[in-house]
C-alpha cells in the first residue's frame, strides 16, 4: 500500500460545555515524532493524546493542535480576588519604590498565574465524559488524516509505477543489447591479443589463449545482474500491493536495484548499452525521490 507521510485534517465536535476543534498535519521524517499542543485546561491530557496517535502511523512528523470555544452556559472563569489583591499591592509597592506613578492596569494583572481560575473537569463523571469526547474527536481526526494520506499515496503510486515501467523497458533493452556487445568486445579483444603476439613474435598455446578469453568473457557477463534486476522489479511491485504501508521496504529494494544497475554499468563497455544503464539510474533516482514520501 502506498500511504504518504504528508497529510492534513481538521475536525470538531460540539458538547454542552463548548466546541472543540482538532487540527492535524504531518510531514516527512525518518522516525515517528509527535507534537501535541492543547489548551491550558487540558494540558494533563497530553500523554493520552500521544498514546492514541502513536498507534495511528509508523513514521513521520505529526503536529496536533486542539482549540476550545467554551459555551456561555458552562461555568465561566473565576477571578481569585485574594491573589489579585496581593499582586496589585505588591506591584503598587514596587512602583512607589521606583518612583513611578503609572496607573495599574488590571487587564495585565488578570493574566498572571493563579488570578484567573479557568473551567476544570474535576470529578470522575466529568473526566469520563471528556475522554469520550476526546476519543470521538481524535478518531474523526485520524480517519480524515488517513484518507488524505492514502489519496496522496495513490498519486505517488502512479508516478512510481510510471518510472518502474520505464526501468523495465530499459532493462529489457540492456538484456537485448548486451549479448551482441559482448561478442563484439570478445572478437575485438581476441584480435588485439593476436596482433600483439604476432608483433612481438610470441607464441601462446591455444588452450591458454582460450582460457584467458573465457576469464575476460566472464567479467563481461551480466546475465546474473539482469536476472536479479528483474527479480527486484517484480518484488517491488508485489511489495507495493501489501495491505500495510511499505515505504521502508520499497526503499531497500531500490537500493538493491541500484546496486545491480551500477554493476551493469561497470561491466559493459559498449557505449550504447552503457547509456541505457545511465538512463536506468535516472529512472531509479526518480523512483527513490517519490518513495521517500511514503510511510
Amino acid at each position: 500500500m502506498y500511504v504518504s507521510m504528508t497529510g492534513f485534517s481538521r475536525t470538531q465536535i460540539q458538547r454542552s460545555w463548548g466546541t472543540v476543534s482538532l487540527e492535524m498535519s504531518s510531514v516527512n521524517h525518518r522516525y515517528q515524532e509527535i507534537y501535541v499542543r492543547l489548551p491550558r485546561e487540558f494540558s494533563s491530557w497530553e500523554p493520552w493524546f500521544h498514546q492514541k496517535l502513536r498507534s495511528g502511523f509508523r513514521r513521520g512528523k505529526v503536529q496536533v493542535r486542539m482549540d476550545i470555544l467554551w459555551a456561555p452556559s458552562f461555568k465561566k472563569g473565576r477571578i481569585n480576588k485574594e491573589i489579585l489583591t496581593s499582586y496589585c499591592e505588591e506591584l503598587m509597592h514596587i512602583q512607589r519604590a521606583l518612583g513611578q506613578a503609572k496607573d495599574l492596569q488590571l487587564e495585565s494583572v488578570v493574566t498572571l498565574p493563579g488570578v484567573l481560575d479557568m473551567p476544570r473537569f474535576e470529578d470522575s463523571a466529568e473526566a469520563e465524559e471528556l475522554e469520550k469526547a476526546f476519543s470521538e474527536l481524535i478518531e474523526k481526526g485520524l480517519s480524515s488524516w488517513q484518507d488524505m494520506r492514502k489519496t496522496e499515496g495513490g498519486h505517488l503510486k502512479e508516478e512510481v509505477l510510471f518510472h518502474l515501467t520505464e526501468l523495465e523497458r530499459l532493462s529489457a533493452l540492456i538484456e537485448e543489447g548486451w549479448l551482441p556487445a559482448k561478442e563484439k568486445a570478445f572478437e575485438n579483444t581476441r584480435g588485439r591479443i593476436a596482433e600483439m603476439l604476432d608483433s612481438l613474435g610470441g607464441n601462446l598455446e591455444e588452450s591458454r589463449f582460450l582460457q584467458e578469453i573465457v576469464i575476460m568473457t566472464d567479467k563481461w557477463d551480466v546475465s546474473e545482474e539482469i536476472a536479479r534486476l528483474k527479480s527486484h522489479i517484480a518484488k517491488f511491485r508485489s511489495t507495493g500491493e501489501e495491505t500495510e504501508s511499505s515505504g521502508r521496504k520499497l526503499d531497500f529494494i531500490v537500493q538493491e536495484m541500484n546496486r545491480e544497475v551500477n554493476t551493469l554499468d561497470s561491466k559493459i563497455s559498449d557505449a550504447e548499452v552503457r547509456w541505457l544503464a545511465v538512463e536506468s539510474k535516472a529512472a531509479l533516482e526518480r523512483i527513490r525521490e517519490q518513495i521517500q514520501n511514503l510511510e
